[in-house]
């Protein structure tokens, strides 16, 4: 059985992407940034259990940020949908959008 992990998983499409890993036979390991995000996955998905277990990922930014993830289990696939949520404050592109969405994809291949 193949695992997969998802990045971001508590968002929209995500939940989607974790919903047809699931249906295909994947098991799956989410990231999120609270860990009451995945239980209230969970509780939303209650087939899912058994099936999905979830790490937070507090700042996917910060170099190392997956390093102790891949460090406990191999995964056959990674499908990285997390993506920067500033603060309603957010008013540069570049410094709250752009710099740590590239940021973020650049943590995870370093891996």
């Amino acid at each position: 059985m193949p695992h997969t992990l998802v990045t971001g998983a508590n968002s929209f499409v995500a939940a989607h992407v974790i919903n047809e890993l699931i249906s295909a036979g994947h098991t799956v390991t989410g990231t999120v940034r609270r860990s009451s995000a995945g239980f209230s996955l969970l509780a939303e998905n209650p087939e899912w259990v058994g099936k999905v277990d979830f790490v937070t990922v507090e700042d996917y930014t910060h170099e190392g940020a997956f390093d102790d993830i891949f460090k406990k289990r191999e995964y056959d696939y990674v499908v990285h949908t997390a993506a920067p949520v500033p603060g309603s404050a957010a008013t540069d592109y570049d410094e709250d959008f752009l710099r740590p969405g590239v940021q973020g994809n650049l943590v995870l291949l370093k891996v």
